[in-house]
């Protein structure tokens, strides 16, 4: 959005205002003092470990591809992909994912 308002020597000026970085800013600082979790304010997932035998992928995801030694999963800002043998998902809600089996290599590509 842009506004005008004019000098003291009558001419227009013309300020450009950014309202989606500060309402954006705004947001982060409302939602800071909230004292939420991180994955929640950014939206992002969460990933729990057991050792190289279990992991919990927390947030929304949809499996891309699934076979006994490679997993590949879309959540809102990344794949995330699982290199292992025996891997099998355990459960699968909307929001949880549990994979478990002997994980080998964990990694991540931006969205």
């Amino acid at each position: 959005m842009i506004l005008k308002k004019k000098s003291k020597d009558g001419k227009k000026i013309f300020k450009k205002i950014d309202f989606k970085s500060k309402v954006s800013a705004a947001k982060e600082q409302f939602l800071e003092r909230l004292n939420l979790p991180d994955e929640l304010v950014y939206e992002c997932a969460k990933i729990t470990m057991i050792g190289n035998k279990q992991l919990l992928l927390e947030g929304n995801n949809n499996i891309v591809d699934y076979y006994d030694n490679y997993i590949k999963v879309q959540t809102k800002t990344l794949y995330l992909i699982l290199d292992g043998k025996n891997l099998k998902i355990d459960e699968i809600t909307d929001t949880e994912l549990l994979v478990s089996g002997d994980i080998s290599n964990v990694g991540y590509i931006n969205r």
